[in-house]
């Protein structure tokens, strides 16, 4: 699982000739197959399910600017809001990192700007559990005075009742895949071209996203 932009690990790989798959990432490389969820779509769809509900200022928390999945995710949740004519606000997208303190972080910075958000998208559970303390920090409530929804389901260990609406990977086809894909590889697939398979996502509604209080709807 690639954490920057570049190709260069995955060429010393193949200049070994050591097989690789790439999971959850989109690059460009020969011969390097890869699996992943729909990122892209995954996000359009919680956006769009948030518009339905009357939001129309959502911020996008998402991970660092130069992974995939983070330029994929505020890309769906950009198309999502211009398919309902929504103008898109630099100011409530933000970049940062995949963990709870970034999400913290990000979540703090847009609900004290002027005109603060009414639901905010999570670019992953981590940066939700971030978004979460900060909202209590500020004395509201999800989803009484901000709906939150998220990409990749909270763990169950972290609460008994689960509440975020989500869009969730289907994580064991996705390792079920990429191990397909290297053994054929290791079976003397070497020289076929890469292949890249992207799994759909499932929306989960749950209770974390309502209506926009105060007459925020537009």
């Amino acid at each position: 699982v690639p954490a920057s932009a570049s190709s260069r690990s995955l060429k010393l790989l193949r200049d070994r000739h050591v097989p690789v798959v790439v999971l959850d990432r989109r690059v460009r490389a020969p011969h390097v197959d890869v699996v992943r969820g729909d990122s892209g779509g995954g996000a359009y769809a919680l956006v769009r399910h948030l518009v339905s509900l009357g939001h129309r200022r959502i911020a996008a928390l998402a991970g660092p600017r130069e992974v995939s999945t983070s330029v994929d995710r505020v890309e769906g949740y950009q198309r999502a809001l211009a398919e309902v004519g929504v103008a898109i606000d630099p100011e409530l997208i933000r970049f940062g990192g995949y963990q709870e303190p970034a999400g913290h972080t990000m979540a703090r910075e847009v609900l004290e700007l002027h005109e603060p958000p009414t639901a905010i998208f999570a670019g992953n559970n981590f940066i939700a559990a971030g978004v979460l303390a900060a909202v209590r920090e500020c004395g509201l409530r999800v989803p009484d005075d901000i709906s939150l929804v998220a990409f990749d389901d909270l763990p169950s260990a972290w609460t008994a009742d689960p509440f975020l609406t989500v869009a969730v990977q289907p994580a064991y086809e996705l390792g079920r895949r990429a191990a397909e894909l290297l053994l054929e590889r290791l079976q003397g697939g070497e020289g076929h071209p890469a292949r890249e398979v992207v799994l759909p996502v499932e929306l989960l509604v749950r209770r974390s996203s309502g209506p926009p209080q105060h007459g925020l709807a537009a």
